[in-house]
């Protein structure tokens, strides 16, 4: 879309094989806007949790504080188009429709499950403008429904929705304490499981020893697979393993980064780029662990000291056009499951918006190997529209 045409200059390049997407998805409106939002989040979510494990989906952020900021005015929006790195100018209706293309690409294909939700809840106390319940229900395929966020049951009723959604990754999102006062809840439930196409061993896996950045050890399963062609990746200051699912666009980016540098450091739009294609011919050999992971956060501070902090104020926040002078964000509520076995993948996430109211040359192939034995970056993206699905660094698997 024309207005998203300033970015072009960072645009990532065509690739063949795995990895590859159109030479204009990612700068083509929300694709480009969600990664560079995601990777910011990223960065600040870990600033506030050293040497921890992160790991965050910047779709579902990106889906939930979208649908919201169509409720924003004045310098709330601005504020929130800058953090979500969407052209302040730009009309709601091409953003929109920038939403809802993507929305329609991230559709599942084949053995691999993709799937994307996204729900307003209001309280029976409330009234939200009808043209904002209506837009949410067009543009994000978005459910709505009134709800007594005064009664214990209400918290029941969207964690139910959210476990349904996420296949009981996540199994609760918000608690009866945390409804009770807010006005409205806007929530985002992704959900993905793929099979790898080349699954690792079972026997193959060992325990080996794992080196924590405090300079201990641990114990963790270590799955090992060899002779992967096309899945080694190198930039600057790190190696990379790229996974490919079964009939699917979507892929597995493991990112170890070089000794004396952390994994946040190397998760940068440079690096999605470098990425995405393979340098060099050659087979892999590649180890990494088994692990499961589990991630939640409350948003608000990493939000605020990206420059969105006037929509967490009242006074100071404008959402009037949610039908109410009154409304401002209480939190961004966010919960995250990783799986990675032998087979596959399984990743789930899911946000809550707590509305509160007051081609290549062939060259001789050659083996690489590379061992996650110590804190590394992980990212799930989609090939076909650039989307970064999930993102993370792992400190302790």
């Amino acid at each position: 879309m024309p207005f998203w045409g300033r970015f072009k200059r960072r645009e990532a390049p065509q690739v063949k094989g795995l990895g590859t997407h159109s030479s204009d998805s990612l700068s083509d409106g929300v694709g480009f806007s969600l990664q560079s939002f995601g990777l910011a989040l990223l960065q600040q979510v870990s600033a506030l949790t050293l040497n921890q494990n992160v790991f965050i989906s910047p779709l579902s952020i990106f889906l939930a504080l979208a649908m919201t900021e169509n409720g924003a005015a004045g310098e709330t929006k601005a504020a929130m188009r800058r953090v979500l790195a969407l052209p302040i100018d730009a009309s709601e209706e091409s953003v929109n429709e920038s939403a809802a293309k993507l929305l329609k690409s991230l559709k599942s294909q084949g053995e691999a499950e993709l799937a994307i939700a996204n729900a307003l809840w209001v309280d029976v106390r409330s009234t939200v403008a009808p043209d904002f319940v209506r837009l949410c229900q067009k543009i994000y395929d978005a459910t709505a429904q009134t709800l007594d966020f005064s009664q214990p049951l209400s918290a029941t009723t969207v964690n139910d929705w959210v476990s349904e959604k996420t296949k009981g990754k996540i199994p609760d999102l918000v608690t009866p304490n945390g409804m009770k006062g807010l006005a409205a809840i806007l929530t985002n439930a992704v959900y993905f499981k793929g099979k790898f196409c080349i699954p690792f061993p079972k026997n193959a896996t060992q325990p080996k020893t794992f080196y924590l950045a405090d300079g201990h050890e641990k114990m963790v399963p270590m799955m090992r697979i060899v002779g992967l062609s096309g899945s080694y990746r190198s930039g600057k200051k790190f190696e990379a393993a790229v996974l490919g699912y079964k009939d699917s666009g979507i892929a597995l980016y493991m990112l170890l980064p070089a000794i004396g540098t952390s994994p946040g450091q190397i998760l940068t739009e440079e690096t999605v780029r470098e990425i995405l294609f393979a340098r060099e011919s050659c087979e892999l050999n590649l180890s990494m662990p088994r692990f499961t992971l589990d991630f939640s956060a409350a948003l608000r501070k990493s939000l605020t000291r990206m420059g969105m902090g006037i929509a967490f104020q009242y006074p100071g926040a404008d959402f009037s056009a949610l039908g109410s002078p009154l409304f401002f964000l209480g939190d961004v509520i966010h919960k995250t499951r990783l799986e990675v076995v032998e087979e596959g993948t399984v990743a789930a996430a899911a946000t809550a918006v707590m509305m509160d109211l007051e081609s290549p040359m062939l060259r001789r192939v050659e083996t690489k190997t590379l061992v996650f034995n110590r804190p590394f970056a992980i990212l799930l993206r989609d090939a076909v529209t650039g989307t970064m699905l999930f993102v993370g660094v792992v400190y302790e698997p």
